[in-house]
């Protein structure tokens, strides 16, 4: 949208009257700059009143000119409200981070697309943030905009807010090398903590304040990642056999986990097997606490940053399949057939990476498994 699209009144005169944005709507950021310019403010100014809504844009202004410019923001997408000035200015919120989960790998396109125009970049962008764990896609906004992402980006994806001041934390080492690893703990050590380990997850139940701490000093090295706990996701592990297929533990695989009755002999004798696949870290402790209350022996498997291996079975469309690896970067350009089935590609993947390949091979003819793999 060009600036000369939007001119508002710089000099207006004073009035009774204030023009609330309520939500971002179905709006794009990218019109921030020309409302800037027309209300003479900066840009950032009007994009925490977008993402932050309710939030005042214009105050003290006659209500002819807020009605004006009420018609332009809403011909735009914005929700907004004419107030007096008589009025309680709108109460500030908690200000929320949001995380993105694919569901249905098959609507990535759609949902990278979708979360471009709501974030004002690019779909590569878009798309490194869904596929980074713990996928964090918008920082320190309100609930209103929350609704208009959910809204905006339809189903295929789960969203999860978190309040980050009253979140807790956990640390995980990403050091480059083991002797980056050792100095890093060594650190951590110094300062007074206790590690639980010497890799993966070192540090566990921080607060905010202590978070930023740590990040503080560790962020240049990029050898530690803190992430907030509330963006977690773990598959709910049915370990063993426990105390058999009594019938609370029928009931609950059916409610919980929506395995229908019949099958459930089969779930017991196929232990361990994943009973719920990524679970929210919320949800999480209240479904082991209910599976422990009906018998039932399992573990929480943290796949946020899970590498998975492919492993090709079977194809009913060979040379589409040798054209999709290429394409896809997975064959030797050289390599003019395919490896004798069944083989395994040569690389792991972040799990939702994987998931994507996996679905792009499946429409290929090719039966796919995931093999969990070492990070």
């Amino acid at each position: 949208m060009q600036e000369s699209a939007v001119r508002f009144q710089p000099e207006a005169p004073s009035g009774d009257y204030r023009l609330v944005v309520t939500s971002i709507g179905t709006a794009s950021p990218a019109t921030a700059r020309s409302i800037a310019v027309g209300l003479n403010v900066s840009v950032q100014t009007v994009l925490d009143a977008f993402y932050r809504a309710p939030s005042v844009l214009v105050d003290q202004i006659p209500r002819e000119i807020a009605e004006q410019m009420q018609t332009l923001l809403e011909s735009l997408g914005y929700e907004t409200a004419i107030e007096s000035i008589a009025d309680k200015l709108p109460v500030p919120s908690e200000y929320l981070d949001i995380a993105a989960y694919l569901t249905d790998v098959d609507q990535f396109d759609r949902v990278a697309a979708e979360l471009a125009g709501f974030i004002g970049a690019s779909e590569a962008d878009a798309s490194r943030l869904l596929s980074t764990p713990p996928g964090v896609v918008l920082g320190s906004v309100s609930d209103a905009t929350l609704q208009a992402l959910r809204q905006r980006l339809g189903e295929g994806i789960e969203l999860i807010a978190s309040n980050p001041k009253q979140a807790t934390y956990d640390l995980f080492l990403a050091a480059e090398s083991a002797d980056q690893a050792r100095r890093t703990c060594a650190e951590l050590r110094r300062r007074g903590y206790a590690l639980q380990a010497e890799q993966g997850c070192v540090l566990m139940n921080l607060g905010k304040q202590q978070a930023d701490e740590l990040w503080s000093v560790f962020h240049r090295s990029n050898s530690l990642r803190v992430i907030n706990r509330d963006f977690l996701r773990y598959d709910l592990v049915l370990v063993d056999s426990g105390s058999g297929a009594t019938e609370p533990a029928r009931r609950l695989l059916t409610e919980l986990a929506g395995i229908p009755p019949g099958l459930i002999d089969k779930v017991f004798a196929a232990t361990p097997i994943t009973l719920i696949e990524a679970l929210p870290a919320a949800q999480l402790e209240a479904a082991m606490e209910a599976c422990c209350a009906a018998g039932l022996n399992v573990r929480a498997d943290l796949i946020s940053f899970m590498h998975l291996g492919l492993r090709i079975t079977r194809t009913s469309q060979p040379a589409r399949l040798h054209s999709t690896l290429s394409s896809l970067g997975l064959l030797d350009p050289g390599q003019n057939s395919l490896p004798e089935l069944p083989f395994s590609l040569p690389c792991s993947f972040p799990e939702l990476q994987a998931r994507i390949i996996r679905s792009a091979l499946k429409a290929a003819g090719t039966e796919v498994e995931l093999v969990e793999v070492a990070a």
